[in-house]
């Protein structure tokens, strides 16, 4: 065989070993394969009570993330057709002894979604000490946290210009980089921004007014040990917080913070004639 042959082959074999690599590592999943089912718009009085309720701390709980949630109605209020969710001094400790209390809505046992796109148009009004979130968890974990998953689309700290996109499993407890389970995005930290998650059966794509920003995939081999527990429905919740380890300490003159939010969108995600998503309520058995 002469060389321009031997070449010719070398050629042709990379340029198939490419084409397999990719389509095993997968492109991002195609806005076409997402169409919108429902948007929430805010436009009542309340947010809309077949979706939403309002969180509160439960008893049994003191953690960072809820140890301030109250469901008072002014905490998590609809004006102008946008939901508010205050983060705020608590000024009536008679009532309630906490010293700040802070608003949050989730979907949980109301609403879930398995796989499709939810994204949402969200502005801040910062301060020091707030850590206002957009995330999921699974509606039924039998395995308990971390073990049957945690999708942060966002957290968000202070005054930062960015936000936190993160996966918390079983997994990524012992292997944080394989692959990685958290990216920082950059935002407009005083304007509106639409952040958005991307859920396929294969991977996880986080969206930042409309740029890819972070990607998770499911790792072949890795199901025992709990890489992907992302084959069930969760529920969303839309919350504010003051304080904590993480974010720090709450400075009271920076207060109120706020986290407002203009819609809220869910989509389908089809392939061909065949729908994969589901969504699901308590009132109805699950759809496609």
């Amino acid at each position: 065989m002469n060389n321009r042959m031997r070449h010719l082959r070398f050629a042709i074999a990379a340029v198939a070993a490419a084409i397999v690599a990719a389509s095993v590592a997968g492109a991002p999943p195609k806005a076409s394969e997402f169409k919108l089912k429902f948007t929430e718009n805010f436009d009542g009085a309340e947010p809309n009570p077949k979706i939403w309720k309002r969180m509160e701390k439960p008893s049994w709980s003191n953690s960072d993330w809820i140890k301030h949630m109250s469901p008072r109605p002014y905490l998590s209020e609809v004006k102008g057709g946008i939901l508010i969710l205050k983060g705020i001094k608590n000024n009536d400790l008679e009532s309630d002894p906490r010293p700040y209390l802070t608003g949050g809505i989730t979907t949980q046992d109301m609403f879930n979604m398995k796989y499709g796109k939810v994204e949402a148009r969200i502005k801040f009004k910062g301060a020091k000490g707030a850590w206002p979130a957009f995330w999921m968890m699974p509606q039924n974990s039998p395995n308990g946290w971390p073990a049957d998953g945690e999708i942060d689309i966002f957290e968000h700290l202070n005054n930062d210009a960015f936000v936190y996109q993160t996966i918390h499993s079983a997994w990524t407890q012992g292997h944080p980089n394989d692959p990685p389970r958290t990216n920082n995005a950059d935002i407009k930290p005083d304007g509106w921004n639409i952040y958005a998650l991307e859920w396929t059966p294969e991977k996880l794509v986080w969206r930042v007014n409309g740029k890819a920003t972070h990607t998770y995939a499911k790792k072949a081999g890795a199901e025992a040990e709990g890489q992907w527990p992302f084959d069930a429905p969760f529920y969303i919740m839309l919350d504010m917080q003051l304080g904590g380890a993480w974010v720090g300490a709450v400075d009271e003159s920076t207060l109120p913070a706020e986290m407002q939010v203009d819609w809220v969108k869910f989509y389908q995600l089809s392939r061909g004639k065949e729908r994969i998503s589901e969504f699901t309520s308590p009132n109805r058995k699950a759809g496609k």
